[in-house]
């Protein structure tokens, strides 16, 4: 896995993290629920929606990827949350993930912008 330690056999000994990405499948966004709606399409791969990756919860994961999918709405704007955001994104590099920040406004409309940034990350990936 490129260097990397592997999280998915340790997952249960994040529980509040687990909880946390059950709840969130039933709240997801409008955005979250579109995007969802268009991964769902990809051929060959297997997304997950609000998906725990170690102690955080990412809106869609492709695993055999290292592939970690994050919906931006106004509220990643604020600087509280660009300093979580960068925690995650640090920890996540760190367990060989790649993070892919797409705005909400790219997800509605055709979504065409919104899956080409998908794609082109996927392809990058190599898998």
């Amino acid at each position: 896995m490129r260097g990397a330690v592997q999280v998915a056999g340790r997952q249960r000994d994040f529980t509040k993290a687990n909880a946390r990405a059950r709840r969130l499948r039933r709240k997801m966004t409008p955005a979250e629920k579109r995007l969802w709606a268009m991964l769902q399409k990809v051929e060959g791969r297997h997304f997950r929606k609000q998906a725990a990756v170690g102690p955080y919860v990412f809106d869609f994961v492709e695993m055999s990827s290292r592939l970690i999918i994050e919906v931006d709405g106004g509220i990643h704007e604020m600087a509280a949350v660009r300093v979580r955001d960068e925690a995650k994104e640090a920890w996540t590099g760190g367990q060989g993930f790649r993070v892919l920040r797409i705005p909400n406004a790219y997800v509605f409309g055709t979504g065409e912008p919104a899956m080409q940034m998908v794609m082109q990350a996927l392809r990058e990936s190599g898998t």
